[in-house]
């Protein structure tokens, strides 16, 4: 039996999170699963968040499995729990993620590769990236996954005017052909999948996977960039093409599917790397205190040997 009690926080029990829970059962001494829909957090005589019954504030370790819709509400509740609580996917990463062009704006701000995008909210403002862009072009709104594949100025010119009538922000962006998803929990990566698509925009479109072997500038990408945003667990979408680029990162990616295709159980070692996070969380205060009172030390040694001197 290991060690901690573990609280996942996801939004139904999906047959991912059932997996993770069997698994998780293996390392913690208690595995308790919540939807974050049934939490109720109290600001009255005492600080709670409690399900049902239960205390939330008394879990050790905390794994989110938190849908992007739930973003802003996901960094309000996980900021309020203890600051020694570990947790494997911190409060702001879902802030830095739950806008896609923030954050790749984010990732570059961090000197990490992206692709290019444009967001503009008037349609005289989308119309000059037009001019300054060729064409073919993927143009979407930034709360809409599926994108419109445009090979012309008359094309993208109704799609501009039907985003400007309904009064939606405009992002434009480069066509990606070619784009691999590489799972990564800290401090590696799991493995990954390239997706095959008869759409035209393959970033949110449905399609086929298969393994893909990483080059280890892209896997080395793909770590950078979960790190950036202070992401133990996430899903690095990345375009091989050229020079690899952050196309997108998702914090609660399916895990079934993938584990197939890769013929790798992504679940038992997603929560042993978890597992073996936590315990180098609670064993990280100790360390702290000793190179501190080893600095301390060195500093009245130091100090005693100016005074000899």
């Amino acid at each position: 039996m290991g060690e901690g009690r573990l609280c996942i926080i996801g939004e139904e029990k999906s047959e991912s999170n059932i997996k993770l829970i069997e698994e998780a059962k293996k390392r913690f001494d208690s595995v308790f699963f919540v939807p974050i829909s049934g939490i109720h957090i109290g600001l009255t005589d005492r600080f709670s968040i409690t399900y049902r019954t239960t205390d939330l504030l008394k879990f050790d370790a905390i794994l989110p499995r938190i849908p992007r819709y739930f973003s802003s509400y996901a960094y309000q509740l996980l900021s309020l729990f203890p600051e020694d609580t570990f947790m494997a996917i911190k409060p702001i990463s879902f802030l830095l993620a739950c806008e896609r062009f923030f954050l790749l704006t984010v990732l570059r701000k961090r000197n990490i590769e992206t692709i290019n995008l444009r967001l503009t909210h008037t349609k005289n403002a989308a119309l000059r990236v037009l001019e300054e862009n060729g064409f073919p072009l993927i143009i979407r709104t930034p709360n809409k996954k599926t994108g419109v594949f445009v090979a012309n100025e008359t094309e993208a010119k109704t799609i501009i005017d039907a985003f400007t009538a309904l009064k939606q922000p405009i992002l434009i962006e480069d066509v990606i052909k070619d784009m691999v998803s590489v799972y990564v929990v800290e401090p590696e990566v799991i493995g990954a999948v390239k997706k095959r698509s008869e759409e035209k925009d393959i970033v949110f479109s449905k399609g086929k996977i298969k393994s893909f072997k990483l080059k280890p500038e892209i896997e080395q990408l793909a770590l950078d960039a979960a790190k950036s945003i202070e992401a133990q667990i996430a899903r690095v979408d990345i375009t091989t093409s050229d020079i690899p680029k952050v196309v997108n990162v998702e914090l609660n990616p399916n895990l079934i599917t993938p584990s197939k295709v890769m013929g790798k159980n992504i679940v038992e070692k997603l929560i042993k790397n978890v597992y073996e996070n936590y315990k180098a969380h609670k064993e990280k205060p100790v360390l702290i205190k000793f190179f501190e009172d080893a600095k301390s030390v060195m500093k009245d040694v130091l100090k005693g040997k100016q005074i000899m001197i």
